[in-house]
């Protein structure tokens, strides 16, 4: 496994884990405060591109891989 291979998991794993959270609690604490459904529609989003990224990984999906690069670049 590669760098990217390492850093989707990493980065999946936090999102699922993170998106849970948010749904669980009905709020997120990102640069601003999200509270209720807002919050919850934000945890459904982190959790789907964490999903996303973990099977990238571990059904070995190029173009997931690609998604993934592209969001790595995108955070610059």
């Amino acid at each position: 496994m590669g760098f990217f291979d390492w850093a989707a998991l990493i980065v999946g794993g936090g999102l699922v884990f993170s998106g849970v959270r948010a749904i669980r609690r009905r709020e997120a604490h990102v640069p601003e405060r999200y509270e209720g459904a807002a919050a919850v529609n934000l945890g459904w989003l982190w959790l789907a591109l964490g999903a996303l990224f973990l099977a990238a990984v571990l059904l070995d999906l190029s173009f997931l891989k690609s998604l993934f690069r592209l969001f790595l670049e995108a955070a610059n």
